[in-house]
């Protein structure tokens, strides 16, 4: 077993009791082998848990590099199969990862708003996620994280609603511009944040 599995299995079993999850929808849409981003709205911490548990694919998280460089967290995040991205400038080695990852059959979990939506503020989300997707022809899986009044409490339930994959042609992209990605990623959130509504 994976360190990651290992993790995943303890981590599960004391999530569900002290923050459980209701899942909405099938999970088992999101392609069993094949490369796939998955994308969902940003709260906390816990939505990589949340989202790790409520699937049996390894999740390869992108974080920022403030957290993945961390001294305390840099080992976990690399024995958990992670990495930062510096989303203050272009990254190329680690975008070039995320594709990376995507095309050897992966799966990239990415927050395309790129930092924690406190309140329901929505923020603009990064063009680079939809731009990864694109030059790696894969799907994009999506779902929303929902708890109670925007927080998460213990012993609370926190409502994860399930997309579907959508291809990024789909979104809008066609030429693979800025411009598009930028529209896509928009629209994508739009999706995100209509589920459960």
């Amino acid at each position: 077993m994976s360190f990651y599995g290992f993790a995943r299995g303890v981590v599960k079993s004391v999530s569900w009791l002290f923050y459980p999850v209701r899942v909405h929808g099938d999970m088992n849409d999101m392609p069993k082998d094949d490369g796939v981003v998955l994308c969902a709205n940003h709260i906390s911490f816990m939505d990589v848990i949340h989202l790790g548990i409520i699937t049996k694919r390894h999740i390869h998280f992108v974080a920022k590099t403030k957290y993945a460089d961390a001294a305390g967290l840099r080992l976990l995040v690399k024995w958990l199969g992670s990495f930062g991205i510096d989303t203050e400038k272009p990254d190329i080695k680690a975008i070039r990862r995320c594709i990376d990852v995507v095309k050897d059959g992966g799966v990239l979990g990415i927050f395309p708003e790129g930092t924690r939506i406190i309140n329901g503020k929505v923020s603009e989300p990064m063009p680079g996620v939809m731009m990864i997707a694109h030059k790696a022809n894969a799907p994009i899986f999506y779902v929303r994280i929902k708890p109670p009044r925007g927080r998460f409490k213990l012993f609370v339930p926190t409502d994860v609603y399930v997309g579907s994959c959508v291809s990024t042609q789909e979104l809008g992209v066609k030429a693979g511009r800025g411009a598009e990605y930028k529209a896509a990623s928009e629209e994508l959130m739009k999706r995100i944040y209509a589920l459960g509504e």
